[in-house]
């Protein structure tokens, strides 16, 4: 039995990603066996947001099957992210929390924290503060949405003050990286296209990016396309074909696939389940016009 300070467990069964705050679980200085942990291979099954505080030495396993030390560091994988990490050879301790939170992508633009690489600094300080309040709050009844919301984001602001500003941490060859990236995710862009735009070789630009965050651009590329198709099917009204080409894919069947790969279910069903768009009323569906248009 793993021993925690403090844990707290929705018991709700998942549906996949989604599109309303939810903190789903979390613990406090979690000590754990020998063992590597493996979540969110399951493509069925996607995780959401998680965070975590390692306070032992503990490694990440990539991909790749390298082993990354992480210990005394801070790692945030953003949603539908596989997840393996620990140590095999003694016990270790983390603090973790899982949560849902639609728009978080968006909020961390402007208070940056380190995302799919494990930060050196210790984040713990910051768990042990703010899971307390968490827990006193969903423990009590009263579940009240506009607390949680307001100590999740004061954690989240904790965490960017903490890392001081996470942007100025990225060499600034690697944030413009990032962000030619994310300007120009609708493009069909390969990695000899960017490499091009930045004046160097194909096998260059992979490993320097590579060297940063411990995956490849277009797999970086292809998170990035796949959080923006979700928040699309939720919110928008746009076809599917339409979020296809927005999210840089000219073949309406190829962005189907690949968003089953990445989620474990087709977009049309993804917005069957999740669609925000499709639960309004009609007329609220509808560009309103002003006022000096209306006949």
């Amino acid at each position: 039995m793993n021993e925690s300070k403090l844990s707290y467990y929705d018991t709700r069964p998942w549906n996949g990603h989604g599109n309303h705050f939810l903190i789903r679980g979390f613990a406090l200085h979690e000590k754990m066996p020998p063992v590597m942990i493996r979540h969110g291979e399951k493509r069925a099954y996607p995780w959401p947001w998680l965070f975590m505080s390692f306070t032992d030495s503990a490694f990440l396993r990539l991909e790749t099957g390298e082993r990354v030390p992480c210990g005394n560091t801070l790692m945030v994988w953003r949603p539908g992210q596989a997840h393996c990490y620990g140590n095999e050879s003694a016990p270790w301790t983390h603090s973790w929390m899982i949560v849902d939170c639609p728009g978080l992508e968006e909020l961390l633009h402007s208070r940056p924290i380190p995302l799919g690489r494990p930060e050196p600094i210790d984040a713990s300080p910051i768990f042990e503060k703010y899971l307390p309040l968490l827990y006193g709050e969903l423990t009590a009844g009263q579940k009240d949405e506009f607390y949680l919301k307001t100590v999740f984001q004061l954690f989240l602001y904790d965490l960017h003050r903490l890392a001081g500003n996470a942007s100025a941490r990225v060499p600034p060859r690697i944030r413009e990286m990032e962000e030619y990236l994310a300007r120009n995710l609708h493009r069909d862009l390969t990695v000899d296209t960017a490499a091009a735009h930045f004046g160097i070789s194909a096998p260059h630009f992979s490993a320097l990016f590579r060297e940063f965050h411990h995956e490849g651009p277009m797999h970086y590329l292809n998170t990035l396309r796949m959080n923006r198709a979700v928040r699309l099917l939720t919110l928008s009204p746009y076809r599917c074909k339409e979020i296809a080409e927005m999210t840089g894919f000219r073949d309406p069947l190829y962005f189907s696939r690949k968003f089953h790969q990445f989620w474990g279910i087709s977009p049309r069903e993804y917005r069957n389940r999740n669609g925000e768009f499709l639960n309004t009323p009609p007329d609220a569906n509808r560009t309103r016009l002003p006022d000096d248009r209306k006949k």
